[in-house]
């Protein structure tokens, strides 16, 4: 935040639990106070554990699903609903989903499912939303962030073999790709995902 606001730009840090409906109002209540109108919405919440992560399915309770889901489809759904309110002449919305969603796992089955329903809410909101608002999403390969601390180096090696690109993903890749989806340079994409994955997933195609 210190560094945008170095660069000329305005922010603000607001907490709240994206699964609380009163805490998402009131997140939107205060941008709407102090900035009035929304330009975009990046719905990149998400639910971390290594314990539920890690849980086979039959060792996995409906408790289990119910935390991640509530973060991270949950969560992308309140934050559409209050954030849309905000947009008076329109504006982009990027959700956050994981290649996962499309190749099935045997790890990380809750987080596989709430990603699977992102897709879907994707397609059914831009539908819902044009053409005012629009909504894409980016889906996820294996991208460089707290959760490879969760696998061993043989794990992550292992991992890296399966990517023609050789390595794991940078987060500066995929901001750039939402930045894309957040601007007028991508004014005539509603409703499609773009898979940010190194090359993991072209069989899924």
């Amino acid at each position: 935040m210190l560094e945008l606001r170095k660069n000329g730009f305005d922010a603000a840090i607001v907490r709240a639990d994206v699964s609380r409906e009163d805490e998402v109002r009131s997140m939107f209540e205060l941008i709407r106070r102090d900035y009035g109108v929304l330009h975009g919405i990046v719905n990149n919440a998400g639910h971390g554990s290594a314990t539920i992560w890690n849980r086979g399915f039959h060792e996995l309770t409906w408790n289990d699903f119910e935390e991640v889901i509530n973060v991270d489809l949950k969560g992308t759904f309140l934050c559409s609903k209050f954030g849309v309110e905000l947009m008076g002449d329109g504006g982009s919305i990027v959700n956050v989903a994981s290649i996962t969603a499309r190749t099935g796992d045997t790890a990380g089955i809750p987080y596989l499912i709430a990603k699977s329903g992102i897709i879907a809410l994707t397609k059914s909101m831009a539908l819902s939303l044009a053409p005012r608002i629009r909504v894409n999403a980016v889906v996820l390969g294996s991208i460089e962030t707290g959760w490879v601390n969760w696998l061993s180096g043989d794990e992550v090696r292992k991992l890296i073999s399966y990517i023609p690109m050789g390595r794991l993903g940078k987060p500066e890749e995929v901001a750039r790709a939402v930045v894309f989806l957040l601007s007028d340079d991508s004014s005539f994409i509603t409703g499609h995902t773009i898979v940010i994955d190194g090359g993991e997933c072209t069989a899924c195609d």
